[in-house]
């Protein structure tokens, strides 16, 4: 039999009178202050009160990360939250505070990585790219180029914040389908305030059994369950009260008192364990009644309406998955019945609207960060555009909704594909266009500045502006410098120059006199001799970002590892095609030093049938007088091989026997696009020629984000599958082969293919050709390299398309050229 404790009970009632009291300080709080106030969740941090000037929230950011000792690393993960509107602000928005303004924001960790932390087996872990160091074997089989996603400051933030979501519920427990689950659930959150209570008695220096009598796990469980609790009787809370006793009791003396913790393990176990007991710890869900997701021939517009009740959608994002969405699972009311009969149909009724509902629980995914172009709001109504020419359309319930969404994916983007691009111009940060515009680095560790000065050619005077990754102030200069030694010799070595930047200012380190901008400073020094250690040097080239360039700024996820680019090709790879298993056809015209012929090819069923079976495709057949020039051909075939996108002509491998190198490919029923054009010239109409330039820069896209050169790209090696002239489908395209690449032919051969190649990956250079003055030829001796995919302005991707479009167009009715 157990007894009461009444000393134990007497302690309780005195503690909740001290509850009490608290929370009516509590409610104090919530009495707004004239001007803007940014609260921590740190205990020991006071809030950023400002009473006057302008501000943007990306500012406030910056002195919040100052704060609370956040590094510019880390800080991108961070933005500002109204917990009264429970909006997100974008990095741009600005704030000015007038007399009549009163605005309380939180600082919070917005952008969440599902096991950052490696702990749980389950799921692919998550960490930062880091520079690939020199290995034994050993570390070669045991060792990642990795490093963690979180700093210590970073992370001792998101442990208090992580406390404060669930105790007061802004991240809500699993909801229990059994009541044995109820009380694994009610368990849990005790096992969470044993974790609290740990922590902050370790970092207190004070012993579990000589805590204060006012630390108790109510303070530390959800307000929800503490009411439930609240609601039961006596014995229960007694029996709940020395269950937490026993708990705090074995976790002390197993872990705390032979130091086999630290609090660091503390944290990372909380946080770990609040992925589990929380519904999508980490994401945010958005509902809309108005959901479209389309493609090119077909749109799929979900219902608002189902037999006269409202359906609502809900997009959830997450830094792991992506963008996903589902129809909002409906609660199904339980009446009661009058008779058995009643309740018979009732029940089967209930049970197909609980398989309904199961069905609609389940979420389908849209698109991962990398695989995104461009974002586009217009008032509430958000259109985010993928690189395969899917779209989907959703309408929230405010124009802030829509920019907190927005920035949100723009967010994630950044952190999963590009550091350095934007993809929306009303929530572009104000960091990032200074950067983009003075061609500077985010802060990149001095690791990668100095490889990517080596991949540059790592010429004297060569030089990457980078920010700290340290210091919010200080812009650092890594140049290339040439030190002789005794002997006559020239050895290279990196050097770190300090640019600090204090109200807008710049100045060099050591200087006194400042400049208004980056570029002006940059202006300015190009135009002196810098020296330092006995070295000088003249500044020359600026190595720029590259389009989603690899550094520590890239957070690796499994998805986003699976959208890396493919980088040098160290082995050709492409299925080998047996002479007797193809038939050539009829020639049907010449390529680049290769015979166009239809045929066919026999293959087998893929389930295992004897039985053989013909497909029609295109032979492309090397003069057997250029076999000089079979290995690039082999590339060729080789990067073809590699792709695989819906507007890239299928290769499906090559024939190899004596003399003979052919490569077999997918069969387009309408040919090249130059001789069609040139044949339906009449019926062709602007939308028809904008569905075409659409599909093409998809595929160029695509090309772009594996890293991948095409250097051939003209109307006659764009192939048409689809006429689409009868107005009830669209036309549809394919991107050939690029053939041999402009780089193996001779001198006298590459004047006639200058003006057509799209040299490397500046491949926009033809956009800019004749119709709008000048030439091919003449952009190259510019060497003006455009990139269309670093454009940050839906608008420049809006005139690319159009412009593709006429350049189409164009060399259609230039048989010299086309």
């Amino acid at each position: 039999m157990q007894y009461l404790n009444f000393k134990e009970d007497c302690n309780a009632m005195a503690f909740c009178a001290k509850m009490r009291s608290y929370k009516k300080n509590e409610v104090n709080l919530d009495v707004l202050e004239p001007g803007v106030e940014v609260v921590f969740y740190l205990p020991d941090r006071k809030p950023l009160h400002l009473l006057s000037g302008e501000y943007t929230v990306e500012d406030l950011c910056i002195r919040a990360a100052q704060e609370c000792c956040i590094s510019p690393l880390c800080h991108n993960l961070f933005a500002l939250y109204d917990e009264k509107t429970k909006l997100w602000y974008a990095p741009n928005h600005c704030i000015k505070i007038e007399e009549k303004t009163s605005l309380r924001l939180h600082y919070r960790m917005r952008f969440y990585f599902t096991n950052w932390h490696g702990t749980n087996e389950n799921e692919p872990s998550v960490w930062r790219h880091s520079p690939k160091k020199q290995k034994n074997s050993y570390e070669r089989r045991r060792v990642l180029d990795a490093t963690p996603l979180l700093d210590a400051s970073s992370l001792e933030y998101l442990f208090a914040q992580g406390q404060y979501d669930l105790v007061k519920c802004l991240a809500p427990v699993r909801d229990p389908k059994t009541d044995q689950e109820v009380h694994e659930i009610e368990n849990e959150c005790l096992g969470m305030a044993v974790l609290a209570i740990s922590h902050y008695a370790m970092m207190n220096n004070i012993q579990l059994p000589d805590l204060p009598k006012d630390v108790s796990y109510k303070r530390y469980i959800p307000e929800t369950l503490n009411r439930t609790i609240r609601q039961r009787n006596l014995l229960t809370r007694m029996r709940i009260n020395n269950v937490f006793k026993d708990f705090l009791k074995e976790f002390n003396n197993k872990t705390i008192c032979d130091s086999s913790v630290t609090p660091h393990d503390l944290k990372v176990k909380y946080l770990s364990t609040l992925e589990t007991l929380t519904k999508h710890y980490g994401a945010e869900i958005f509902e809309t009644s108005l959901l479209l997701i389309s493609s090119e021939n077909e749109m799929n517009k979900l219902n608002s309406k189902d037999c006269g009740n409202i359906i609502c959608y809900e997009v959830m994002v997450t830094g792991n998955l992506g963008i996903q969405w589902r129809q909002k699972p409906n609660m199904v009311p339980v009446e009661k019945e009058k008779n058995k009969l009643k309740r018979k149909k009732q029940d089967s009724k209930h049970r197909k609207d609980e398989e309904k509902n199961k069905a609609r629980e389940e979420w389908n995914n849209f698109s991962y960060f990398p695989e995104i172009t461009h974002v586009v709001i217009k008032e509430a109504v958000v259109s985010i555009n993928k690189q395969d020419n899917k779209k989907m359309e959703l309408s929230l319930a405010s124009h802030e909704e829509a920019l907190s969404f927005v920035s949100l994916v723009d967010g994630y983007f950044r952190l999963t594909a590009d550091a350095h691009h934007y993809l929306c111009t009303d929530v572009a940060p104000p960091l990032i266009v200074h950067n983009i515009e003075n061609g500077c680095h985010g802060p990149i560790c001095t690791e990668y500045a100095i490889n990517k000065l080596r991949q540059e050619g790592s010429e004297e005077g060569m030089y990457v502006l980078r920010w700290s990754c340290t210091d919010f102030d200080n812009i650092l200069m890594t140049v290339t410098c040439l030190e002789k030694s005794e002997m006559l010799t020239s050895q290279k070595q990196y050097k770190n120059f300090q640019i600090e930047v204090k109200k807008g200012k710049y100045s060099l380190h050591g200087s006194d006199r400042v400049f208004p901008s980056l570029r002006g400073l940059m202006d300015h020094l190009k135009k002196q001799i810098l020296k330092t250690d006995n070295i000088s040097f003249v500044l020359k080239k600026c190595c720029q970002p590259k389009p989603r360039e690899i550094s520590n700024l890239l957070v690796a996820t499994k998805k986003a590892q699976d959208c890396l680019p493919v980088y040098t090709m160290s082995q050709l790879s492409f299925h080998r095609i047996l002479k007797e298993d193809i038939i050539q056809g009829e020639h049907m015209g010449r390529g680049t030093r290769t015979q166009i012929y239809s045929g066919t090819l026999d293959y087998k069923d893929e389930e295992g049938s004897s039985d053989e079976k013909k497909m029609k495709v295109i032979l492309k057949v090397l003069d057997p007088s250029h076999r000089d020039i079979s290995l690039a051909f082999f590339e060729a075939a080789s990067m073809m091989r590699q792709v695989s996108h819906k507007h890239i002509v299928y290769l499906y491998g090559v024939c190899v026997r004596d003399v003979e190198n052919i490569m077999v490919e997918e069969y387009m029923e309408f040919g090249p696009l130059d001789l069609f054009m040139h044949r339906k010239s009449e019926l062709l109409t602007t939308p028809w020629k904008f569905k075409v330039a659409k599909q093409l820069a998809s595929a160029l896209s695509y090309l772009e984000d594996k890293d991948l050169v095409h250097g051939n790209v003209c109307a006659k090696n764009v192939l048409l599958a689809r006429e689409g002239l009868d107005g009830e489908c669209s036309p549809f395209i394919k991107l050939s082969d690029p053939g041999i690449p402009i780089t193996v032919l001779s001198q006298q051969g590459t004047s006639a293919w200058c003006q057509l190649s799209f040299l490397g990956r500046v491949w926009v250079e033809i956009i800019f050709f004749s119709p709008f003055g000048g030439g091919g030829q003449d952009m190259a001796k510019k060497k003006s390299h455009i990139n269309v995919f670093s454009f940050n302005s839906v608008f420049a991707v809006f005139i690319l398309k159009v412009t593709v479009a006429s350049l189409i167009c164009w060399l259609c009715l230039n048989p010299m050229v086309s």
